[in-house]
C-alpha cells in the first residue's frame, strides 16, 4: 500500500465517516457501525435506467448509505436483500469510492 493509499483509509475513518460529524452508528446487514443515511425523497425522483419515472415517496422509500468498505463483511451487490436497523431493503446500486461505499437502497412500503 503506497502512503497516499494509507493517508486516504485514515482519512475516510477520521473525516468523512466521521461520528462526530454526520455519521451516526447503525446496524447495517448484522455489522454496527458507523455510516451516513439520507432518505431520498419524492422531489428528487429521478428516471431509472429502464427510462421510467420512479417516484419511490408514494409506495416506498429510497436510502442512500455511505461507510466504509472496510467496515462490511462483503460489498453489496445489486438486488441483494440490505437491513438498516432492523428495515429491509433492496440494494439498488452500490459504488465503491476509494474505500467508501455508496450504497442507493429501495424498499417497498405497501
Amino acid at each position: 500500500m503506497t502512503e497516499f493509499e494509507k493517508q486516504i483509509a485514515a482519512d475516510n475513518a477520521a473525516v468523512f465517516i466521521n461520528a462526530l460529524e454526520f455519521a451516526e452508528e447503525h446496524d447495517l446487514n448484522g455489522t454496527v457501525c458507523n455510516a451516513i443515511l439520507q432518505d431520498i425523497s419524492v422531489a428528487e425522483a429521478d428516471i431509472d435506467a429502464r427510462n421510467r419515472i420512479a417516484y419511490s415517496g408514494i409506495y416506498g422509500s429510497r436510502v442512500q448509505v455511505n461507510c466504509l468498505k472496510a467496515d462490511l463483511p462483503e460489498t453489496p451487490a445489486e438486488g441483494q436483500g440490505f437491513d438498516i436497523d432492523g428495515k429491509t431493503y433492496f440494494v439498488e446500486s452500490c459504488a465503491d469510492d476509494m474505500g467508501i461505499l455508496t450504497i442507493q437502497l429501495v424498499a417497498n412500503d405497501r
